[in-house]
């Protein structure tokens, strides 16, 4: 299985204090006030064991399933937002998928971090999640979830209905943020951020994290 690289850094993601985090009894179909599309992508997402969490693009503004506020104001929102960025909930499946679709891909890259989600000051839950970014700020997201429906045709034979299930009877939501991480790669990862000696990186190779582009979007209120 190819994996995919980590962030260089982690985020932080404030939800609504009334998100259903615990049992989610509409974990897609909330999704289709935005677009067929992306009920669609957030079904896929649960097939494979993921959840697309949210999107934020300078056309689309920010949504997704946490950002489910942001689906009651319609259209991009009450600001502009720069740049692309899609968080999914991490899974070995997805970092197979992505990492064999996107490893070749210029505009856009994918990353795994951890994401802090936030109920203003206090903290809910730190989760393992699959990040990705376009460092363009004009990034179009229409191509790209076309593309990314279709990353998934091939991978349906062994469908498990998740998604079906989880609309009908909830969608419980639990997180453990090294459940699916090999202890001796995170030992292995551990020594590479020690080393020091410049010819000792020429022999590992580079470092296993990647920037994060530093200035993927902003939001700004008109």
């Amino acid at each position: 299985m190819t994996t995919l690289r980590y962030w260089s850094s982690d985020l932080d993601l404030e939800i609504a204090p009334w998100f259903p985090f615990g049992v989610d009894y509409k974990p897609i179909s909330i999704n289709l006030l935005h677009s067929p599309q992306l009920k669609r992508v957030a079904a896929l997402c649960l097939e494979v064991g993921s959840e697309f969490f949210f999107m934020t693009s300078m056309w689309g503004g920010c949504v997704g399933s946490l950002m489910r506020d942001n689906f009651y104001k319609g259209g991009a929102g009450e600001g502009l937002n720069l740049g692309f960025m899609m968080l999914l909930g991490y899974s070995p499946e997805m970092e197979n998928l992505l990492s064999r679709k996107f490893s070749d891909e210029k505009d856009i890259r994918a990353g795994v971090a951890f994401c802090s989600l936030w109920n203003r000051t206090l903290l809910l839950e730190n989760m393992k999640v699959i990040v990705l970014v376009s460092d363009s700020i004009l990034f179009s997201e229409d191509e790209f979830l076309s593309d990314f429906e279709a990353m998934f045709d091939g991978e349906r034979a062994g469908c498990s209905h998740i998604s079906y299930f989880a609309e009908k009877f909830g969608y419980r939501r639990f997180c453990m943020a090294y459940e699916t991480d090999d202890l001796l790669q995170l030992r292995i990862t551990r020594l590479l951020y020690e080393m020091e000696l410049p010819e000792t990186r020429q022999m590992v190779g580079p470092s296993p994290e990647m920037p994060f582009p530093p200035f993927f979007g902003i939001t700004l209120g008109l």
